[in-house]
This record gives structure tokens, C-alpha cells and sequence, in this order.
């Protein structure tokens, strides 16, 4: 473990992609298990000690941050062999979730590809059952490792025992604060079909030439690329909001109301609409508040303008939640985590 302790010493503007200015009371590096026993131990000793990836789906809103961060650093990819219907890998959690899905398509496993340019940790992607283009990771992985706080031992998750919903699972909710997942295994199939049926990215693919995994990751990024802007030059934390998930019922009525209203069924009885074309059509697209803004070319995304302070971030949030919910009666829950 290495350490940098002091009080509040630790800048959490690099360390988040949002970049607002935060200080913590210092850096620690999770490795190997001795780390992962020593967070245990000390966090049942008391203190505040906070566990982050990547910073992609952590904003840091309080100026002061009373708390130790943990940053996860296992790396390392295996490859654990073919059984004849899927690849499968177990790849470590402090891996880059997008260098691991283009490692996927060199080595020719088709299956990750819609999740390109998703930004944050392979042991993050459980935690939120990240999706995009019509894949959610519950449907390519098989197993989820992970150190339980509270008894310091290993415990290995099958698919079914995640609790894997839309961008959720046990470890955000029933068991949040419980595990630190330290790999990830993939099953990845061998007879790959693509995924084609959400927005452009058949079309962009058509015009790179033939349907494989390489060229829907080339897709799925051009097309990432022109909606996000670059957290380097705009601090965001890529999509601000979830979509919400109503009743069919709730869905024909502001389809009456609203007939181009963008949803998709979301199984089960129930609809998915469209996060950002909700907070578009109150006309909050650029709308600026002090140092953040609604993003003009994505109404979905919060941006950090360069001096963005904390409290202008939660005004925002207010604000198109309750523009939201006064035009269409749906609330809308920040996906990333607020701290």
C-alpha cells in the first residue's frame, strides 16, 4: 500500500472526471489482498474511507471530502480457455473498461464492442450493469469476484446472484458498501451475432464495409466521440442521468400527450424513455448555471465549464429534475454517484 496522508492534502480534481475542486484526507492504492485486508480493518475502526475506480462515475460535490480514498489498482487479463460456445477471461478490476473491450476485438472475441468508450474500471462495470447499443454486461459475463468487508474473505458471484438490473445490481443497492470486486470473468460467445438496432450504428457500420466486431467498436466510438465531449476539455461524467423506466400505461398517456415522445420497451410491462430528449424538449439544452451547463450538443450529459463549483452542480440537478417532472411527471435520478 502506498500512502499519502495529511489533512485534506489530497487534490480529487484530477481524480474525477468531472473536475470540480475537492480536497480528501489522502491516497491509498489497493493491489493486492493485504490491501484489501488493511481497508477492511481500518474501515471497521472507524474513519471514512472511500473506495473509487476511475472517477468516471464519481463527482466530488463537497469541497471537503473528510474521508481516506482508496483507489483500485489490481491489473492484469487471463484468458481461461474456449468450452466450445464462449471465450471465457477473468480480467482484474483496476483494468480500463474501454482498453479491455478493444483487447476483446484484437484478439477476435466479438460480444463487448456496443460497450466501446465507456469510460471507468472493469470493476466498476458491475456496480452500474453498464450498457449501451442494446448490451447490457449482464449478458456477457459469468461470474463477479469479490472480497466481502465484512467476514475478509473471497466471494465468487454467479450472474444470478448480481441481482443485475438497468444500470443497477446488489453491490449499488441490497449489498452496497459489502464487496470490493477484484476481477471480472467474461463469457464471451463464439457464435457472434451483432447488435444493430439502436440508433445510427447500422448505418455507420454499412459504410465501414463488412459487419464484424472491429467495425461496430470503430462505430459505437465515432459515434460516442460526436455526442461526449472530452472529459480532458469539459469536465462530465458521460451520461448525467438515468433513463427512466415507467409503466406501459404511464407511457401510452404521454405518448398521447406527447406523440414523439423516444421510448423503448424495457420488458415486463414496462417502458424506457429517453433521459436526454426529456430534458430537451423543456428547452435545457446549453441552459448554464455559474461554472456547469447542460451540454449543447447532448442535453443528456452535465459539463464542467472550467470553474464549476460543487453547489452549482446540485442547483442543476434540482433544476431539470423539477423542469422534468413539472412537464412530464417522471422523476429523473442522477446515475453517477454524488459525494
Amino acid at each position: 500500500m502506498s500512502a499519502l496522508a495529511a489533512s485534506h492534502s489530497l487534490d480529487l480534481q484530477p481524480l474525477h472526471t468531472f473536475g470540480l475542486p475537492a480536497f480528501a484526507r489522502g491516497l491509498c492504492l489497493i493491489r493486492n489482498r493485504a490491501d484489501l485486508h488493511q481497508f477492511a480493518q481500518l474501515r471497521q475502526a472507524g474513519g471514512v474511507h472511500l473506495l473509487l475506480g476511475e472517477g468516471s462515475n464519481t463527482v466530488f460535490v463537497g469541497s471537503k471530502v473528510d474521508a481516506t480514498v482508496w483507489k483500485v489498482a489490481m491489473k492484469g487479463r487471463e484468458y481461461l480457455g474456449c468450452d466450445g460456445s464462449h471465450q471465457h477471461l477473468r480480467v482484474q478490476a483496476g483494468e480500463n473498461w474501454h482498453h479491455t473491450v478493444e483487447w476483446t476485438v484484437a484478439m477476435g472475441w466479438g460480444g463487448l464492442e456496443n460497450l466501446a468508450l465507456i469510460p471507468g474500471c472493469v470493476g466498476a462495470s458491475p456496480v452500474q450493469n453498464i450498457g449501451a447499443y442494446g448490451v447490457e454486461l449482464k449478458d456477457r459475463i459469468s461470474a463477479v469476484h469479490a472480497f466481502d468487508l465484512t467476514t475478509e474473505s473471497d466471494r465468487v458471484f454467479a450472474v444470478d446472484e448480481c441481482e443485475f438490473g438497468y444500470r443497477d445490481s446488489q453491490f449499488k443497492s441490497s449489498a452496497n458498501g459489502r464487496y470490493i470486486i477484484t476481477a471480472v470473468d467474461f463469457a464471451l460467445p463464439v457464435q457472434w451475432q451483432p447488435v444493430l438496432g439502436y440508433g445510427d450504428v447500422a448505418q455507420r457500420v454499412e459504410l465501414l464495409g463488412s459487419i464484424n466486431p472491429l467495425n461496430i467498436m470503430k462505430a459505437v466510438c465515432a459515434i460516442r466521440t460526436e455526442k461526449l465531449p472530452d472529459p480532458t476539455v469539459l469536465g462530465n461524467s458521460g451520461s448525467f442521468f438515468k433513463n427512466p423506466v415507467v409503466t406501459e400505461q404511464q407511457a401510452k398517456a404521454l405518448i398521447n400527450k406527447f406523440p414523439n415522445l423516444v421510448h423503448y420497451p424495457a420488458g415486463l410491462g414496462l417502458v424506457k424513455l429517453a433521459a436526454g430528449w426529456l430534458i430537451d424538449q423543456c428547452g435545457l439544452k446549453g441552459h448554464v448555471l455559474g461554472g456547469v451547463a447542460v451540454y449543447d450538443r447532448q442535453a443528456l450529459i452535465l459539463v464542467n465549464l472550467g470553474q464549476g463549483q460543487g453547489a452549482e452542480l446540485l442547483q442543476l440537478i434540482r433544476h431539470i429534475q423539477m423542469q422534468v417532472q413539472d412537464k412530464f411527471g417522471v422523476l429523473l435520478d442522477p446515475e453517477p454517484n454524488l459525494v
